[in-house]
Protein backbone atom coordinates (compact mmCIF):
# COMPACT_ATOMS: atom_id res chain seq x y z
CA UNK A 1 0.00 0.00 0.00
CA UNK A 2 1.53 3.19 -0.90
CA UNK A 3 2.09 6.50 1.15
CA UNK A 4 -1.14 8.36 0.06
CA UNK A 5 -3.43 5.42 0.41
CA UNK A 6 -1.92 5.12 4.08
CA UNK A 7 -2.19 8.69 4.63
CA UNK A 8 -6.28 8.64 3.35
CA UNK A 9 -7.41 5.48 5.03
CA UNK A 10 -5.55 7.06 8.66
CA UNK A 11 -7.85 10.64 7.91
CA UNK A 12 -10.44 8.57 7.04
CA UNK A 13 -10.39 6.83 10.10
CA UNK A 14 -9.80 10.07 12.27
CA UNK A 15 -12.67 11.84 10.53
CA UNK A 16 -14.99 8.79 11.74
CA UNK A 17 -14.04 8.80 14.55
CA UNK A 18 -14.74 12.86 15.34
CA UNK A 19 -17.71 12.01 13.68
CA UNK A 20 -18.75 9.23 16.23
CA UNK A 21 -17.70 11.34 18.82
CA UNK A 22 -19.97 14.37 18.03
CA UNK A 23 -22.73 11.87 17.11
CA UNK A 24 -22.03 10.52 21.10
CA UNK A 25 -21.82 13.93 22.73
CA UNK A 26 -25.00 15.10 20.54
CA UNK A 27 -26.89 12.20 21.63
CA UNK A 28 -26.00 12.70 25.64
CA UNK A 29 -26.83 16.45 25.05
CA UNK A 30 -30.29 15.78 24.39
CA UNK A 31 -31.07 12.67 26.22
CA UNK A 32 -28.80 11.92 28.84
CA UNK A 33 -26.85 9.16 29.63
CA UNK A 34 -29.55 6.34 29.87
CA UNK A 35 -31.34 7.68 26.74
CA UNK A 36 -27.73 7.69 24.33
CA UNK A 37 -27.37 3.73 25.35
CA UNK A 38 -30.92 3.20 24.41
CA UNK A 39 -30.70 4.96 20.99
CA UNK A 40 -27.55 3.69 20.23
CA UNK A 41 -29.10 -0.15 20.37
CA UNK A 42 -31.96 1.25 18.96
CA UNK A 43 -32.94 0.82 15.07
CA UNK A 44 -33.64 4.35 14.70
CA UNK A 45 -33.05 7.71 15.58
CA UNK A 46 -36.58 9.76 16.49
CA UNK A 47 -36.40 12.85 13.60
CA UNK A 48 -36.92 15.44 16.67
CA UNK A 49 -36.47 15.24 20.20
CA UNK A 50 -38.00 18.34 21.95
CA UNK A 51 -36.17 17.60 25.22
CA UNK A 52 -39.38 17.94 27.24
CA UNK A 53 -37.86 17.38 30.45
CA UNK A 54 -41.21 15.26 31.53
CA UNK A 55 -43.07 17.70 31.07
CA UNK A 56 -45.46 16.37 28.76
CA UNK A 57 -46.92 12.59 28.61
CA UNK A 58 -48.00 11.05 25.66
CA UNK A 59 -51.99 10.57 25.33
CA UNK A 60 -53.01 8.83 22.57
CA UNK A 61 -55.82 10.95 21.81
CA UNK A 62 -54.63 14.30 22.36
CA UNK A 63 -50.84 13.25 21.37
CA UNK A 64 -49.75 14.93 24.81
CA UNK A 65 -50.91 16.75 27.96
CA UNK A 66 -49.26 18.44 30.63
CA UNK A 67 -47.62 15.35 32.95
CA UNK A 68 -49.91 15.92 36.18
CA UNK A 69 -47.12 14.45 38.43
CA UNK A 70 -44.58 17.37 37.87
CA UNK A 71 -44.21 20.02 40.12
CA UNK A 72 -46.79 22.05 39.88
CA UNK A 73 -49.02 20.33 37.64
CA UNK A 74 -52.37 18.95 39.19
CA UNK A 75 -54.58 15.79 38.36
CA UNK A 76 -56.49 17.57 35.48
CA UNK A 77 -53.43 18.14 33.37
CA UNK A 78 -53.33 21.89 34.12
CA UNK A 79 -50.71 24.15 35.93
CA UNK A 80 -52.98 25.24 38.56
CA UNK A 81 -53.22 24.56 42.13
CA UNK A 82 -55.74 21.76 43.16
CA UNK A 83 -59.67 22.70 41.81
CA UNK A 84 -62.27 21.77 43.96
CA UNK A 85 -64.68 19.48 42.49
CA UNK A 86 -67.52 19.56 42.82
CA UNK A 87 -67.58 23.39 42.56
CA UNK A 88 -68.69 24.97 45.73
CA UNK A 89 -72.13 26.52 46.01
CA UNK A 90 -71.82 30.41 44.62
CA UNK A 91 -68.35 30.26 43.04
CA UNK A 92 -68.08 31.90 40.18
CA UNK A 93 -65.49 29.50 38.28
CA UNK A 94 -63.74 31.19 34.81
CA UNK A 95 -62.07 28.65 32.93
CA UNK A 96 -59.22 30.14 30.29
CA UNK A 97 -59.21 27.58 27.45
CA UNK A 98 -56.41 28.15 25.09
CA UNK A 99 -52.49 27.41 23.84
CA UNK A 100 -49.56 28.68 24.84
CA UNK A 101 -50.50 32.51 24.36
CA UNK A 102 -52.43 31.36 27.37
CA UNK A 103 -50.29 29.56 29.32
CA UNK A 104 -47.99 32.11 30.29
CA UNK A 105 -47.88 32.48 34.26
CA UNK A 106 -47.84 35.99 34.55
CA UNK A 107 -49.61 36.88 31.56
CA UNK A 108 -52.75 38.36 30.90
CA UNK A 109 -54.88 35.21 32.70
CA UNK A 110 -53.18 36.28 36.00
CA UNK A 111 -53.97 39.99 35.67
CA UNK A 112 -57.49 39.08 35.00
CA UNK A 113 -57.07 36.70 38.15
CA UNK A 114 -55.70 39.05 40.21
CA UNK A 115 -58.13 41.88 39.44
CA UNK A 116 -61.25 40.01 39.61
CA UNK A 117 -60.69 37.14 42.25
CA UNK A 118 -60.21 39.68 45.52
CA UNK A 119 -63.66 40.62 45.09
CA UNK A 120 -64.75 37.38 46.10
CA UNK A 121 -66.99 34.67 44.51
CA UNK A 122 -65.06 34.30 41.44
CA UNK A 123 -62.13 31.67 40.71
CA UNK A 124 -60.25 32.34 37.56
CA UNK A 125 -58.25 29.06 35.87
CA UNK A 126 -55.28 29.14 33.31
CA UNK A 127 -56.14 25.67 31.09
CA UNK A 128 -53.71 26.72 28.49
CA UNK A 129 -51.02 23.85 26.67
CA UNK A 130 -48.81 24.86 24.92
CA UNK A 131 -49.06 23.57 21.47
CA UNK A 132 -52.67 22.81 21.55
CA UNK A 133 -54.75 23.75 18.70
CA UNK A 134 -58.99 24.16 18.89
CA UNK A 135 -58.93 20.51 18.42
CA UNK A 136 -57.08 19.36 21.13
CA UNK A 137 -58.38 22.07 23.20
CA UNK A 138 -62.12 21.25 23.08
CA UNK A 139 -61.21 17.72 23.55
CA UNK A 140 -59.34 18.40 26.46
CA UNK A 141 -61.91 19.91 28.44
CA UNK A 142 -64.31 17.05 27.55
CA UNK A 143 -61.75 14.63 28.73
CA UNK A 144 -60.28 16.66 31.71
CA UNK A 145 -62.36 20.04 32.67
CA UNK A 146 -66.16 19.52 31.98
CA UNK A 147 -66.11 17.93 35.48
CA UNK A 148 -65.13 21.42 37.40
CA UNK A 149 -68.50 22.76 36.25
CA UNK A 150 -67.40 26.09 35.01
CA UNK A 151 -68.96 29.74 34.83
CA UNK A 152 -67.96 30.85 31.85
CA UNK A 153 -64.98 29.49 29.38
CA UNK A 154 -62.76 31.97 27.80
CA UNK A 155 -61.91 30.50 24.76
CA UNK A 156 -58.26 32.33 23.39
CA UNK A 157 -57.57 31.69 19.45
CA UNK A 158 -54.43 32.06 18.09
CA UNK A 159 -53.90 31.87 13.94
CA UNK A 160 -52.12 28.59 14.19
CA UNK A 161 -55.35 26.80 15.82
CA UNK A 162 -57.10 25.39 13.19
CA UNK A 163 -55.29 22.07 12.06
CA UNK A 164 -56.41 19.08 14.03
CA UNK A 165 -52.79 18.93 15.34
CA UNK A 166 -49.52 20.99 14.85
CA UNK A 167 -47.50 19.27 17.75
CA UNK A 168 -47.76 15.11 18.62
CA UNK A 169 -45.42 13.37 20.92
CA UNK A 170 -44.76 9.16 21.00
CA UNK A 171 -45.29 7.16 23.81
CA UNK A 172 -41.81 8.53 24.92
CA UNK A 173 -42.92 12.41 25.01
CA UNK A 174 -40.72 12.96 21.87
CA UNK A 175 -42.16 15.50 19.46
CA UNK A 176 -43.10 13.36 16.29
CA UNK A 177 -42.48 15.32 12.58
CA UNK A 178 -44.72 17.23 10.72
CA UNK A 179 -45.68 15.25 7.44
CA UNK A 180 -43.21 17.49 5.45
CA UNK A 181 -40.17 17.09 7.70
CA UNK A 182 -40.96 13.23 7.21
CA UNK A 183 -40.96 13.27 3.21
CA UNK A 184 -37.45 15.42 3.08
CA UNK A 185 -36.39 12.35 5.71
CA UNK A 186 -37.79 9.01 3.74
CA UNK A 187 -35.01 7.09 3.07
CA UNK A 188 -34.20 6.81 -0.86
CA UNK A 189 -30.28 6.40 -0.82
CA UNK A 190 -27.06 5.17 0.86
CA UNK A 191 -26.74 9.07 2.39
CA UNK A 192 -30.75 8.93 3.91
CA UNK A 193 -29.74 5.66 5.48
CA UNK A 194 -26.96 7.37 7.29
CA UNK A 195 -28.90 10.40 8.35
CA UNK A 196 -32.13 8.31 8.95
CA UNK A 197 -29.16 6.37 11.75
CA UNK A 198 -27.64 9.92 12.85
CA UNK A 199 -29.04 12.23 15.34
CA UNK A 200 -26.53 14.77 14.51
CA UNK A 201 -26.94 14.01 10.51
CA UNK A 202 -30.70 14.66 11.02
CA UNK A 203 -30.53 17.63 13.01
CA UNK A 204 -27.88 19.37 10.18
CA UNK A 205 -30.10 17.72 7.44
CA UNK A 206 -33.76 19.49 8.67
CA UNK A 207 -31.32 22.28 9.05
CA UNK A 208 -31.12 23.09 5.93
CA UNK A 209 -34.29 21.64 4.08
CA UNK A 210 -35.83 24.46 6.40
CA UNK A 211 -33.31 27.43 5.19
CA UNK A 212 -33.91 25.84 1.52
CA UNK A 213 -37.42 25.81 2.17
CA UNK A 214 -37.79 29.28 3.47
CA UNK A 215 -35.58 30.44 0.44
CA UNK A 216 -37.96 29.48 -1.97
CA UNK A 217 -40.88 30.67 -0.67
CA UNK A 218 -39.33 34.59 -0.33
CA UNK A 219 -41.51 35.40 -3.52
CA UNK A 220 -44.77 35.46 -0.62
CA UNK A 221 -45.67 38.55 -0.42
CA UNK A 222 -47.41 38.16 3.27
CA UNK A 223 -45.28 36.07 6.07
CA UNK A 224 -47.59 33.63 7.06
CA UNK A 225 -48.11 32.49 3.24
CA UNK A 226 -44.96 30.80 3.62
CA UNK A 227 -45.81 29.70 7.46
CA UNK A 228 -46.98 25.79 7.36
CA UNK A 229 -48.74 26.85 11.07
CA UNK A 230 -49.81 30.46 10.44
CA UNK A 231 -51.02 30.20 6.65
CA UNK A 232 -54.16 27.71 7.38
CA UNK A 233 -55.79 30.47 8.60
CA UNK A 234 -56.21 32.10 5.73
CA UNK A 235 -58.18 28.89 4.03
CA UNK A 236 -61.37 28.93 3.88
CA UNK A 237 -61.80 25.20 4.28
CA UNK A 238 -60.13 25.14 7.82
CA UNK A 239 -63.06 27.58 8.95
CA UNK A 240 -65.32 24.25 8.46
CA UNK A 241 -63.25 22.22 10.48
CA UNK A 242 -62.63 25.01 13.11
CA UNK A 243 -67.00 25.41 13.01
CA UNK A 244 -67.00 21.77 14.09
CA UNK A 245 -64.86 22.47 17.11
CA UNK A 246 -66.71 25.64 17.77
CA UNK A 247 -70.12 24.13 18.43
CA UNK A 248 -68.71 21.02 20.05
CA UNK A 249 -67.92 23.06 22.75
CA UNK A 250 -71.11 25.43 22.68
CA UNK A 251 -73.10 21.95 22.42
CA UNK A 252 -70.64 21.16 25.76
CA UNK A 253 -71.13 23.83 27.52
CA UNK A 254 -74.87 24.76 27.17
CA UNK A 255 -75.77 21.30 28.52
CA UNK A 256 -73.09 22.57 31.55
CA UNK A 257 -75.46 26.18 31.48
CA UNK A 258 -72.54 27.58 30.92
CA UNK A 259 -71.19 30.65 28.70
CA UNK A 260 -68.90 30.68 26.30
CA UNK A 261 -66.39 34.11 25.21
CA UNK A 262 -64.07 33.62 22.33
CA UNK A 263 -60.68 36.12 22.23
CA UNK A 264 -58.75 36.11 19.17
CA UNK A 265 -54.79 36.70 19.88
CA UNK A 266 -53.54 39.13 17.02
CA UNK A 267 -50.43 38.02 14.93
CA UNK A 268 -47.62 40.41 15.06
CA UNK A 269 -46.86 40.26 11.28
CA UNK A 270 -50.44 41.30 10.72
CA UNK A 271 -49.90 44.79 12.47
CA UNK A 272 -47.45 45.76 10.18
CA UNK A 273 -50.22 45.99 7.07
CA UNK A 274 -52.63 47.81 9.48
CA UNK A 275 -52.19 50.63 7.22
CA UNK A 276 -52.34 48.41 4.20
CA UNK A 277 -55.93 50.00 2.68
CA UNK A 278 -55.53 47.77 -0.49
CA UNK A 279 -54.99 44.43 1.50
CA UNK A 280 -56.51 45.23 5.20
CA UNK A 281 -59.42 43.09 3.96
CA UNK A 282 -56.95 40.10 3.23
CA UNK A 283 -54.91 41.06 6.33
CA UNK A 284 -57.64 40.24 8.80
CA UNK A 285 -59.59 37.37 7.33
CA UNK A 286 -58.86 35.40 10.21
CA UNK A 287 -60.40 37.52 12.25
CA UNK A 288 -63.13 38.78 10.38
CA UNK A 289 -64.05 34.59 9.36
CA UNK A 290 -64.38 34.10 13.06
CA UNK A 291 -66.64 36.94 13.65
CA UNK A 292 -68.85 35.52 11.30
CA UNK A 293 -68.88 32.38 13.25
CA UNK A 294 -69.62 33.44 16.87
CA UNK A 295 -72.34 36.34 15.47
CA UNK A 296 -74.00 33.22 13.11
CA UNK A 297 -73.95 31.08 16.49
CA UNK A 298 -74.50 33.82 19.36
CA UNK A 299 -71.41 33.64 21.00
CA UNK A 300 -69.40 36.71 22.20
CA UNK A 301 -66.87 37.70 20.44
CA UNK A 302 -63.59 39.78 21.54
CA UNK A 303 -60.68 41.04 18.69
CA UNK A 304 -57.95 42.37 20.40
CA UNK A 305 -56.19 43.01 17.14
CA UNK A 306 -57.85 46.78 17.19
CA UNK A 307 -56.45 47.33 20.47
CA UNK A 308 -53.27 46.40 19.63
CA UNK A 309 -53.04 48.21 16.50
CA UNK A 310 -53.52 51.21 18.41
CA UNK A 311 -50.60 50.38 20.72
CA UNK A 312 -48.43 49.53 18.23
CA UNK A 313 -48.78 52.33 16.02
CA UNK A 314 -47.92 54.69 19.22
CA UNK A 315 -44.54 52.83 18.57
CA UNK A 316 -45.50 50.16 22.02
CA UNK A 317 -43.50 46.56 21.20
CA UNK A 318 -46.32 44.00 22.47
CA UNK A 319 -44.83 41.04 20.96
CA UNK A 320 -41.68 38.25 22.16
CA UNK A 321 -41.55 36.89 18.58
CA UNK A 322 -44.56 37.54 16.42
CA UNK A 323 -47.11 35.22 18.23
CA UNK A 324 -46.51 35.51 22.49
CA UNK A 325 -47.11 38.45 23.64
CA UNK A 326 -44.51 40.65 26.23
CA UNK A 327 -45.12 42.07 29.47
CA UNK A 328 -46.72 45.45 28.23
CA UNK A 329 -49.00 42.85 25.54
CA UNK A 330 -50.20 40.88 28.50
CA UNK A 331 -51.47 44.05 30.00
CA UNK A 332 -53.08 45.44 26.95
CA UNK A 333 -54.36 41.86 26.83
CA UNK A 334 -55.96 41.68 30.03
CA UNK A 335 -57.36 45.53 30.39
CA UNK A 336 -59.38 44.64 27.01
CA UNK A 337 -60.53 40.99 28.32
CA UNK A 338 -61.78 42.63 31.50
CA UNK A 339 -63.91 45.26 29.72
CA UNK A 340 -65.37 42.85 27.48
CA UNK A 341 -66.21 40.65 30.67
CA UNK A 342 -67.61 43.95 32.11
CA UNK A 343 -69.33 44.62 29.02
CA UNK A 344 -71.13 41.34 28.57
CA UNK A 345 -72.50 41.45 32.03
CA UNK A 346 -70.11 38.45 33.25
CA UNK A 347 -68.25 40.68 35.92
CA UNK A 348 -67.62 43.96 37.46
CA UNK A 349 -63.92 44.90 37.15
CA UNK A 350 -64.75 49.13 37.58
CA UNK A 351 -61.78 50.15 39.02
CA UNK A 352 -59.67 46.90 39.04
CA UNK A 353 -58.36 47.16 35.13
CA UNK A 354 -54.50 46.38 34.74
CA UNK A 355 -53.33 49.81 34.28
CA UNK A 356 -52.08 49.78 29.95
CA UNK A 357 -48.24 50.12 29.42
CA UNK A 358 -46.99 53.53 29.49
Amino acid sequence: MGRFAVLLAVNLVSILILFLLAEIAYRMMSQGFTGTLASLLGTQAPYSNLGTSNWVIYDEELGYRLNPDREGGNPLSIRNERVVIPKPGGLHRIIFLGDSVTWPQNGFVRQVKDALEPKGGIEIINAGVPGYTSYQEVLFYKRFLASTAPSLVVWVYCLNDNHQFLHRFDSQARMLWTKEAEQSLKVKSSWDRLVHRSYLLTKLHLFFALKRTSKEDETSRFVWERQVDFNIAWKDESWLFYEQQLLELRRVLRQQKAKLIIVASPYEPQLTYRVDSDNFAYVTKPQHKLRELCDKHGIPFLDLFPSFATEYFKGRRLFKDGIHFNEDGHRVAASEILRFLESQGVVHASGNDPPLPK
